[in-house]
């Protein structure tokens, strides 16, 4: 999944996007343990997909306090 498709979802898909790669992860484990075949590598790219989705989720978390708190140029270990 590319950064910029993430980007353009909003909140709400983001958040069923998460659900359904950690539900993917989840069953690639029993997967795994069943000794099913499964597409090499796709395990570490829903990891990566995951960390991805959280990352911009995080950010807009971030953006969000930022925009709200007056005066927040200083960060918390700033001494004035």
């Amino acid at each position: 999944m590319r950064v910029r498709r993430i980007r353009e979802m909003s909140e709400v898909e983001l958040t069923e996007q998460l659900g359904e790669l950690r539900r993917e992860l989840f069953q690639a484990g029993f997967r795994k343990g069943q000794d099913e075949v499964e597409e090499r590598g796709r395990t570490k790219k829903v990891r990566r997909d995951v960390a991805r989705v959280l990352t911009i989720l995080r950010e807009r978390e971030l953006v969000s306090q930022d925009a709200g708190s007056p005066g927040s140029g200083t960060s918390a270990g700033e001494e004035s």
